[in-house]
């Protein structure tokens, strides 16, 4: 990857109730932002080698932290995440901001969370673009397969939380080797310094040693699974122009079969029955647009200029 000039951008906080939701917001002030959403146990950093790349004349971007996540408060005590939570945290950002409509871009689960809130809100919504994840869980076996996962760890999860200080140190190097193995390889040791940023805070007892500034918490996942009938049901209320970019090269995780088979399944389906739907599949891994972003800022500032231009003002 070449070495990328970032672009300056204001660090935000919006309030909600149990805190506040962190974000980088790049560009003008008083112009509607698109809305970035970061994948599972990402964070805003993300979007660092990509956003210098994306139009700037009179467009804005607003990258944010999920709660649980990167500078973002975590929820009370006693409380799990779930993508339900998240889709709602896409509505109370539009209207605290009141935006009529919401641009949002989106990756890995980030992704799924934007054609979520699309299909359930689609008359809010005037574009999406989703990199690397389509779909959530129809499986039956890999739902009960996550499920099965996530409650066994529930109880650990939130007495873990409960006591922040009992919680694990690192060094930088380790965490830089947990974040490469947790991404089945699809992040490099460098790409791992854009999470770093927001996702390590120094340990007040242990000089040299970081913690995460994630929750744990955000490690069991509440998911939403559809069939592939309310899917295709909910996909067909989407009336906005769509992207959706697929990395070539897949990540050896869990299930793989089954997801890309799900995945190819939906994107067949919207390519029949959805005009303003649009695929396409670049050269890469999971993380292709912080690696090697290039490889998907033509396709997404053609998108972003024929579908928005400078005329979003809040």
């Amino acid at each position: 990857m070449k070495k990328i000039k970032e672009t300056e951008f204001t660090e935000v906080k919006i309030p909600v109730p149990w805190g506040h939701v962190a974000g980088k917001w790049y560009g003008p002030a008083d112009v509607r932002p698109i809305l970035m959403i970061h994948g599972w146990l990402d964070n805003a950093g993300t979007w660092d080698t990509l956003i210098p790349l994306l139009p700037k004349d009179g467009i804005s971007y607003l990258a944010i932290d999920l709660p649980g996540h990167g500078f973002s408060s975590h929820i009370p005590e006693g409380m799990i995440y779930s993508h339900y939570d998240y889709v709602w945290l896409i509505h109370r950002i539009r209207m605290i901001y009141n935006w009529p409509k919401v641009s949002l871009l989106g990756h890995s689960v980030g992704s799924i969370l934007c054609f979520l809130y699309s299909g359930i809100f689609a008359q809010y919504v005037d574009m999406i673009i989703g990199l690397d994840l389509i779909i959530t869980f129809t499986d039956a076996r890999l739902v009960t397969n996550v499920l099965q996962v996530s409650l066994s760890r529930a109880t650990t999860l939130m007495l873990h939380h409960m006591t922040p200080e009992s919680q694990s140190t690192y060094t930088k190097e380790e965490l830089v080797e947990r974040l490469v193995a947790n991404s089945y390889d699809s992040l490099s040791p460098k790409d791992c310094e854009y999470f770093l940023r927001r996702g390590m805070k120094r340990s007040k007892s242990k000089p040299g040693r970081f913690k995460l500034t994630s929750d744990p918490r955000v490690k069991m996942y509440s998911w939403i699974s559809l069939s592939q009938e309310n899917y295709h049901s909910l996909a067909k209320e989407i009336t906005c122009p769509i992207i959706f970019i697929s990395a070539n090269i897949k990540r050896n995780i869990p299930n793989k079969e089954i997801t890309a088979a799900n995945e190819k399944t939906i994107v067949d389906f919207m390519k029949e029955n959805m005009p303003n739907f649009k695929h396409h599949i670049v050269s890469g891994k999971h993380h292709v647009h912080l690696s090697d972003p290039e490889r998907v800022s033509g396709i997404i500032s053609d998108f972003i200029l024929k579908h928005r231009g400078p005329k979003s003002k809040i």
